[in-house]
């Protein structure tokens, strides 16, 4: 994916690569690199290149025949830990920045999609984790020019690796986006610089999603790369001999990468810049509901187990008040007292001050007063895994946590503790209960119980009510908006479906799955609801603050989307930490189309 921002002050070209891991990202980076720099391939081989993104590659060596590992430092390597095939080089966002005179190009690398850890995986969990974080990274942005979307030239089938790399990107980008959607193909020698093979692939996919991007004739979108040259002069630089075949393939790949690069600025630059104030409304409104959910499930069902009680005190109160009209002797104070005592129950989160790896399984959970709580602590004060979870050391390689066996994705991470209280509503006076002399008056007092029942339970549903509708319309602007999108996609649903799957576990909880099954039921009427009316990029932040503008729980939706901005503005600062600047004095190969 290539992003171009514009300023005033000077002409920015900021490049964000996306594609699946093993396409090449890094490598076309170092490849756009030397194209920048050097006028021809002779004076990159006699200069020794230049790699912002240092690389080892095995080879087999002409004269002995046997295989060496070849660095991009001018290192012949006894031997080195080298990147498993298909194996994202790149872990975290890292930014390097090319200047020349008044022109930047800023090449934003990203992890790749697809990765090794979630082969064979329906869960891509950590494909998940680099997009999120990718988001979080684009936020610091206003506008985009291009988006770029790297593949292999030499596709030839609609594999699961394809689909899901370009349904991952485009669920995140919003329908007028398209028209800045640029397609680079790698490898490009297997296809001799055509995209011949890819072509119809991707022409299908495109049509099969209903996403309006033109493809060659209609609308230069594809350029075609070969950056091999990488290894040709690395080669060079390490003294190995080659042959006049080597040396032929090399130019060539160089000048046709060359003009492809020549090409693809101009037309960036031919394009009007896309706002990503949509984009951004659609990843801040998706991310709210997945924050959200399951803070408003666990809400709701205290909201509903109150409402549950609230009605039991209702019948308890009026089945009282029957047996005072009926034998007023029989009646007891104490009975009246408790009786008309109303409570809340509510969700407490103390801060802890670390952060915890907390397992959320259905294996690993259990029910306290109703509520889904997860005392399962896998990793106590992490340090590790503040960017990703897999750099947790209770986390294996193979996805699953080595202390209680659930998957990654089953795990979150924690820094509240979450506890299940009770607190007072309304409390009747003791002095007055105790005046109470006989079944009128009491008769009075229940009258006024019922009523603050009444109005409670009329607050709680009303709350929880508000609390769908809100989620509901914040999901309906995601689908509206965003360029491809998947029933599955809804966090709502998927969290609303595991909390029910672990109430219905057992018996004693099946009216809370019951009750879940309700909410369901609600919140896809909404949804249906929501789905008939249009919602604009800034009625986003405004029903996120109806959400915190809640008088009973909009206190606590408020505090959990504060932690998520700090872990975005945490993104960003560990993106710039990474930032290399590389001044380019020539910039041959592109100055003329960026004037």
């Amino acid at each position: 994916m290539l992003i171009v921002c514009i300023d005033d002050s000077q002409r920015t070209v900021n490049v964000l690569l996306i594609g699946e891991s093993g396409v090449g990202k890094s490598t076309w980076i170092n490849a756009f690199a030397n194209y920048c720099l050097y006028d021809s391939l002779d004076v990159a081989v006699k200069d020794g290149g230049i790699f912002p993104i240092p690389f080892n590659f095995t080879m087999t060596d002409p004269q002995t025949k046997r295989q060496i590992t070849v660095s991009s430092d001018d290192r012949l390597l006894a031997s080195t830990k080298i990147t498993k095939a298909g194996e994202s080089i790149t872990q975290n966002p890292s930014e390097y920045v090319f200047r020349h005179a008044h022109t930047a190009i800023k090449l934003i690398d990203t992890p790749g999609l697809l990765d090794t850890n979630d082969v064979g995986k329906p869960t891509h969990d950590t494909d998940k984790e680099h997009v999120n974080n990718i988001l979080k990274v684009l936020s610091a942005y206003q506008e985009i020019h291009a988006i770029f979307v790297l593949m292999k030239a030499n596709v030839t089938r609609l594999s699961h690796a394809f689909q899901y790399t370009l349904t991952e990107i485009f669920k995140r980008l919003d329908k007028k986006a398209c028209n800045n959607v640029i397609f680079i193909f790698t490898n490009a020698t297997s296809s001799n610089f055509k995209p011949d093979e890819t072509q119809p692939i991707l022409q299908r996919f495109l049509e099969d999603q209903n996403l309006p991007i033109a493809l060659p004739p209609e609308k230069p979108t594809i350029y075609c790369f070969e950056s091999d040259t990488m290894k040709y002069i690395a080669k060079c630089k390490n003294g190995i001999p080659h042959d006049e075949d080597d040396e032929e393939n090399a130019q060539k790949s160089w000048r046709k990468s060359v003009k492809s690069t020549k090409e693809l600025l101009g037309y960036i630059c031919s394009l009007e810049p896309h706002s990503l104030a949509v984009m951004m409304s659609i990843n801040k409104a998706t991310n709210m509901v997945s924050m959200v959910s399951k803070l408003l499930l666990d809400t709701i069902m205290c909201i509903f187990k109150d409402v549950d009680e609230m009605e039991d005190k209702k019948n308890a109160a009026e089945y009282m008040r029957e047996n005072i009209r009926k034998d007023p002797e029989k009646f007891a104070n104490d009975e009246l007292k408790s009786l008309l005592h109303v409570t809340e129950t509510t969700l407490v989160h103390e801060k802890l001050g670390y952060t915890n790896v907390v397992c959320e399984s259905g294996h690993c959970s259990k029910v306290e007063k109703g509520q889904i709580i997860y005392p399962q602590v896998c990793c106590k004060q992490c340090t590790r895994s503040e960017y990703m979870m897999y750099f947790c050391s209770s986390i294996t390689w193979g996805g699953s946590c080595s202390k209680c066996g659930c998957n990654k994705s089953q795990h979150g991470w924690k820094t509240t503790e979450t506890k299940v209280i009770t607190v007072s509503v309304y409390r009747p006076d003791d002095a007055v209960i105790n005046s109470i002399v006989d079944g009128n008056e009491a008769l009075k007092h229940i009258e006024e119980g019922l009523s603050q029942f009444e109005s409670q339970v009329k607050k709680c549903k009303a709350e929880a009510q508000e609390m769908i509708e809100i989620c509901a319309k914040l999901n309906a602007f995601a689908h509206e908006n965003a360029s491809f999108r998947e029933s599955t996609d809804d966090e709502l649903l998927k969290c609303l479906e595991n909390k029910r799957q672990t109430y219905a576990m057992s018996t004693d909880t099946r009216r809370e799955a019951n009750d879940l099954e309700k909410i369901k039921s609600t919140y896809l009427q909404e949804l249906s609801k929501a789905e008939n009316l249009h919602y604009s990029v800034e009625e986003v932040p405004k029903l996120i603050e109806q959400l915190y503008k809640l008088k009973m729980k909009g206190h606590e939706i408020m505090m959990a989307i504060e932690e998520n901005e700090k872990s975005r503005l945490m993104i960003i600062e560990k993106s710039k930490k990474t930032k290399r600047d590389i001044i380019i004095e020539g910039f041959s190969a592109i100055a003329s189309c960026l004037r």
